[in-house]
């Protein structure tokens, strides 16, 4: 029984030790920027063009005319690329995951690879996004990939939200768009 009190002891008062930690080495990337242990593409945010956030804006507006019925956001984020070998859509996937808590906040549901049209049938009042996306963050002829995941999830009692993630690779010009939106029931 002595024993074990002065392992508990021992314990105890190391848990309780003052003695200041080493500090945390200053990060050597900036906290837009990630890169998942698995996959290749290092995302740095580059943030929609100008008109693609002009977009953003008019049609979160529309949204709110409408009892708030919708809310979006778009991230675009660059990254470089020297693999003689084409960047793949599940790398861009991993490392959107691993960029931001946000988007693993939600029981996602993988819909799978999908064509720009379940994109452009999802975008309701942001759907000056489409073929927009297609030329202000690719070059316009590139075949863009897109991964869609689905949320609904009760916010209220009898009121849903439903969130729509596509994760859209441009390969050729090395960017990834990430739409998100959520229409809320009211």
């Amino acid at each position: 029984m002595f024993r074990h009190a002065v392992l508990a002891s021992a314990l105890f008062l190391g848990a309780c030790n003052n003695t200041p930690s080493e500090p945390a080495p200053e990060p050597t990337q900036s906290v837009r920027t990630a890169e998942s242990k698995l996959s290749q593409i290092e995302l740095e945010w580059e943030g929609p063009t100008p008109l693609l956030e002009s977009i953003m804006e008019a049609s979160n507006d529309e949204c709110d005319t409408h009892n708030n019925w919708c809310d979006g956001t778009l991230d675009v984020y660059g990254f470089p690329w020297t693999s003689t070998q084409a960047p793949t859509l599940s790398d861009a996937v991993e490392s959107v995951f691993a960029l931001s808590q946000d988007y693993g906040y939600y029981p996602w549901q993988d819909r799978g690879t999908v064509p720009f049209s379940t994109l452009s049938d999802q975008l309701f009042f942001f759907d000056a996004l489409d073929p927009a996306l297609l030329t202000e963050i690719g070059n316009g002829t590139e075949q863009v990939q897109i991964r869609y995941f689905y949320s609904s999830y009760l916010v209220a009692p009898g009121a849903h939200d439903w969130n729509h993630l596509f994760i859209v690779l441009f390969p050729q010009s090395h960017r990834v768009a990430v739409f998100n939106l959520v229409n809320h029931e009211i």
